[in-house]
């Protein structure tokens, strides 16, 4: 494990209450991206929710009829609600097997991994997900990478990566998906939403 994966993944223990409660509406527009993925997958269709924290988001697509598992590399994260069918684990290495799932779900959370990691972590959304699968893929729009301190903890820091659309859809490409769509929105930050099928 990376120092700056190891270190945010101590920030994300130490916020974690924090964190569950000040997180637990979804945004408007990750809660149209769920309903987006309602009309094209069927009831009971296998999801994981990758870097879920408390499981807020892993509950909202429960909601739609999926059958989710959320993964996320904080223990504390994942205790902070007592969400049941949460599971710690490494989105390195998904402790999934091949073409178990009908779609992976990340939304905020590729964007702590260091860049030379992200095809590692692509690599495994593809492993998992079943030919003709759906991929969620929701990141901070813009350049470069670095450490950035906490709004509601200062003395701690999160490790943060930005994406441009072009070289995503093209390392995406490499790992085995077509992206089919994408949408932006703006808070703090820029984000973009990407829709992606695996081939």
């Amino acid at each position: 494990m990376t120092d700056h994966t190891a270190a945010t993944r101590d920030t994300y223990d130490a916020i974690a209450p924090a964190y569950a409660r000040r997180w637990r509406s979804a945004p408007p527009q990750v809660a149209a991206e769920a309903d987006r993925l309602a009309a094209l997958l069927p009831s009971g269709a296998r999801i994981a929710d990758i870097g879920c924290g408390p499981g807020h988001l892993t509950c909202l697509l429960r909601d739609r009829g999926f059958e989710v598992t959320g993964f996320d590399l904080s223990r504390e994260m994942l205790a902070a609600d007592a969400v049941p069918g949460l599971v710690q684990a490494d989105m390195r290495a998904l402790p999934l097997a091949r073409a178990a799932l009908d779609a992976v779900w990340c939304v905020a959370a590729l964007l702590h991994v260091p860049c030379p990691e992200v095809p590692t972590v692509l690599g495994e959304f593809a492993r998992v997900v079943r030919p003709g699968g759906l991929l969620v893929l929701s990141l901070a729009e813009g350049d470069g990478e670095g450490w950035e301190p906490v709004p509601y903890a200062p003395d701690l820091r999160r490790w943060y990566v930005q994406h441009r659309l072009a070289p995503l859809t093209a390392q995406l490409a490499t790992a085995g998906f077509t992206v089919a769509g994408h949408t932006r929105w703006s808070t703090h930050r820029d984000w973009l939403m990407v829709r992606a099928r695996r081939a």
